[in-house]
């Protein structure tokens, strides 16, 4: 597995060698984690090469996973008709930076479109705050999720036992 710019390895990379044909621990890894037995850990997966992007869950809302901490596991076929499973736990670089920008965004837009309306337009009359409520909560918003909202690695350390522990109740046979 390489690992390119984008990810910051944390940890080691490990590995699983399983007597199973490649096909079928694919099947069985989809199974394991889309299953109802599996609250914590979401993830998707490109068949073509056999990559897992896999997610921690933060809570049990569907969509509601941590971003910048993953795991990417890449499944191969071996010379002698197994399968290899390697994993890794990885910080996404990209992602935190997108997520920041998107914050500034956040921030920068609304607060921008209400001192223009402020200013140019001069709309001051206690009537006009109906538009500048909005705009500011969603500028403070954009600060708070800039600065107050951080990943912690610690929060998604357990994912990497959790994920060994996906692995040995699905492929023990």
């Amino acid at each position: 597995m390489k690992i390119g710019g984008r990810y910051k390895l944390i940890g080691k990379k490990k590995h699983a060698l399983l007597d199973l044909p490649y096909d079928e621990v694919l099947d069985t890894f989809e199974k394991a984690l889309s299953s109802e037995d599996n609250t914590t850990l979401s993830g998707s997966v490109n068949r073509e090469t056999g990559i897992f992007k896999i997610e921690y869950k933060i809570s049990d809302r569907k969509n509601d996973v941590y971003e910048s901490y993953c795991m990417l596991v890449e499944v191969t076929e071996t010379e002698d008709g197994g399968t290899r499973i390697e994993y890794a736990f990885v910080y996404d670089r990209f992602i935190n930076w997108y997520t920041r920008f998107l914050s500034i965004v956040c921030f920068l837009v609304p607060l921008a479109a209400a001192l223009i309306v402020y200013f140019k337009f001069e709309m001051k009359e206690l009537i006009h705050l109906v538009l500048y409520v909005p705009l500011l909560l969603i500028s403070t918003f954009g600060v708070f999720s800039l600065f107050g909202y951080k990943e912690k690695k610690s929060a998604v350390k357990p994912m990497v036992k959790e994920f060994e522990q996906l692995l040995i109740s699905s492929f023990d046979d």
